[in-house]
């Protein structure tokens, strides 16, 4: 099974940016509902994404990201606290091409890589579209128990705060479109 630890914070960029100085990647990313595991096939509206042997259980989110041409599917589990498990999948261009995806809830967003003072390494990420001024910045951790030398321009902790996954985030969007 894989395992996601990570903190994940609000940023304030109106005025000081430094991750902007690092690498970027343009992702878009939407979710999924009605994906199905059986006889280790992963299928969404009849469409055979994966094929996975391993028993994967728990899943809350099914996800499609398209970043810098690739695409990954990945399937995450319930978090708590810090931790949720997390599978990935890699995906052709040509089967994310023919794949009903328009109208589903997502995010676009421009993720920077930021080095940490403590050598780990941030993600920030910009959203763009309806998010757009939204900014959260996430590290991965080996352990919920890891020090992290926290950038002065990370705010409000959103790790344990229901609400803000991006999984979350596009669904509010898309209900608010909706109305």
């Amino acid at each position: 099974m894989g395992v996601e630890i990570e903190r994940r914070f609000l940023v304030d960029g109106r005025e000081f940016r430094p991750w902007r100085e690092g690498e970027s990647i343009s992702i878009s990313q939407c979710y999924l509902s009605g994906v199905s595991h059986l006889e280790n096939k992963i299928v969404w509206k009849g469409h055979l994404l994966a094929t996975d042997t391993r028993k994967i259980t728990g899943i809350s989110t099914w996800r499609i990201r398209l970043h810098d041409g690739s695409v990954t599917l990945t399937a995450k589990g319930v978090r708590t606290n810090a931790t949720a498990s997390e599978y990935e999948w890699p995906l052709s261009i040509d089967l994310y091409d023919s794949l009903p995806l328009d109208g589903l809830p997502g995010v676009s967003k421009t993720r920077y890589l930021w080095p940490g003072e403590d050598g780990l390494l941030w993600e920030v990420d910009e959203f763009e579209g309806r998010l757009a001024g939204l900014i959260i910045a996430e590290v991965e951790l080996e352990n919920e128990n890891q020090e992290v030398s926290i950038p002065p321009w990370a705010g409000l902790e959103l790790t344990n705060l229901r609400g803000w996954s991006n999984a979350s985030l596009s669904t509010m969007i898309k209900d608010s479109e909706q109305n």
